[in-house]
């Protein structure tokens, strides 16, 4: 199953839900990508796929400010879930496919 795409993600927080996205891409082999909060695209840092998961890291602009966020979570069909981690807690996160 291909991970590849943009996905919309929602991303559960103490503050409410926030929107992101997320572009994933092949390039010579490997799976590239960047995530997109408030701010301008993020390049995914320590991203890693087996299979249907993957796992990956991002600074992203947060209304708190800029922090390096940590996901893992699995794609089913057109649906991706986990959780990522922050400096205040781990949360829930979930996305579809554009």
């Amino acid at each position: 199953m291909s991970i590849t795409g943009t996905w919309n993600l929602t991303l559960k927080s103490p503050l409410g839900d926030q929107a992101a996205r997320l572009d994933l891409h092949e390039l010579d082999g490997t799976v590239q990508g960047t995530l997109t909060g408030k701010g301008e695209p993020a390049a995914l840092q320590r991203l890693t796929v087996d299979g249907a998961s993957l796992a990956f890291a991002a600074d992203a602009d947060t209304p708190v400010g800029r922090m390096n966020l940590a996901f893992t979570g699995a794609v089913t069909g057109d649906t991706l879930a986990g959780t990522y981690s922050t400096p205040f807690g781990a949360f829930e996160f979930s996305g579809s496919r554009v």
